[in-house]
């Protein structure tokens, strides 16, 4: 779907379109069904989009990480290109998208946001630039939506190292990463109480992931299990190295939901410019189904409904400042959007009929990516209470 922006604008959006339709389309369907892992692209990506240009800015603004080929300079068209990445990205592969921002941004932004500079050096550096797969560890068995009041890992203190103990589940790239920002509520010491976040390495003893999940959707993102028993974790290898960090998780938090916001938007954009165009050219009762009304209702309704997203997706680019959303923002545009990319998926497919309800087309596999973002990063439940608490201040 096309919309009304500048000329560098829409070579921003052509380019970063005709490189994830010609170099990541074709790989989709081999990591869909777990063949191929979608690291090795991540590192392709990479090196073939010059991603590398935009570390420095990466460091000081993590959220940027990997977001722009614009020249440096150009704040308006940079946050448009920042978002544009991710969009286009979630237009071809939802699940390709989500590994690669549980890795660059939930853990590399983290830590080059709030670690010491050998953490930086040594995690957020390679991760961000796809050396080393990172993965954010915070939901267990016991503690999804009350993540932090449920907690049941624990970080021992003893002396000059942390004993680590407990599980998580639903952990993006978790079976394959390298290193891991383990959550963790702190037992003795001078942090006795608090929830701090480890940096642990694969190979640490103690330390194992479970076999990929078998899901619903998101089928070519990774998602499995960690397992912590009795890991010893030097002092050094906690985030920002050991200062108590406020709202750390939340503003994390916040992060993600800002992310999967613009993963429900692409999705819900590439299955409306599908729908859109089949209904012009299937001819049913001597023409095109795009001239029933019914069919004219659908398309209408989906077109608002993007409209919508696209205003809090792209809400920085058309108020050409960078905007510091409340927590209520936040998540009215996570739970909006995440529904409008359910809603328009499923019109889709009830508009393309019994070839949308099939595995070989676009819009089947969308439609089951997109449900997940109603799940993770907080439920739409959550969203809501979590709005109705701030806005009744």
């Amino acid at each position: 779907m096309d919309w009304n922006v500048g000329s560098t604008e829409r070579m921003i959006r052509d380019t970063f379109r005709a490189y994830f339709e010609e170099q990541l389309e074709p790989l989709v369907p081999a990591m869909e069904r777990g063949e191929q892992l979608p690291y090795p692209f991540m590192r392709r990506m990479h090196r073939e989009l010059g991603l590398d240009t935009f570390l420095r800015s990466a460091v000081s603004n993590p959220e940027a990480a990997g977001a722009s080929v614009t020249a440096a300079g150009d704040e308006h068209v940079t946050r448009y290109a920042r978002t544009t990445f991710s969009v286009e990205m979630a237009r071809v592969s939802p699940s390709f998208a989500l590994s690669y921002g549980a890795s660059v941004g939930l853990f590399g932004a983290n830590v080059a946001k709030r670690g010491t500079p050998e953490q930086v050096a040594r995690y957020a550096l390679p991760v961000i630039r796809c050396e080393l797969v990172g993965s954010w560890c915070l939901t267990e068995p016991q503690a999804g939506s009350d993540a932090l009041g449920g907690m049941q890992t624990r970080a021992r203190y003893e002396g000059t190292h942390y004993v680590l103990r407990g599980s998580k589940t639903f952990i993006t790239n978790a079976p394959y990463a390298d290193v891991f920002l383990v959550y963790a509520r702190v037992e003795g010491g001078p942090l006795d109480g608090s929830i701090q976040a480890f940096i642990l390495e694969r190979g640490m003893p103690g330390l194992s992931t479970g076999a990929p999940m078998k899901k619903m959707g998101m089928r070519g993102s990774p998602t499995g299990e960690v397992f912590l028993e009795d890991v010893r974790v030097p002092s050094e290898q906690l985030l920002g190295g050991g200062v108590r960090q406020r709202d750390h998780v939340k503003s994390s938090l916040a992060q993600e939901r800002l992310g999967l916001a613009a993963l429900s938007y692409g999705i819900a954009e590439r299955c409306f410019d599908i729908a859109r165009n089949y209904a012009k050219q299937r001819q049913q009762f001597g023409q095109p189904i795009a001239n029933f009304q019914l069919v004219q209702q659908r398309l209408a309704r989906m077109y608002v409904a993007l409209s919508n997203a696209r205003r809090f997706v792209y809400a920085d680019y058309y108020s050409d400042r960078a905007l510091s959303e409340s927590v209520a923002e936040i998540c009215a545009g996570k739970l909006y959007c995440a529904e409008v990319g359910t809603f328009v998926a499923f019109e889709a497919i009830h508009i393309l009929g019994g070839y949308g309800y099939m595995e070989e087309y676009t819009v089947e596999r969308l439609a089951r990516d997109a449900k997940l973002i109603e799940l993770g990063g907080g439920t739409t439940e959550m969203q809501i209470l979590t709005i109705a608490r701030e806005i009744l201040r």
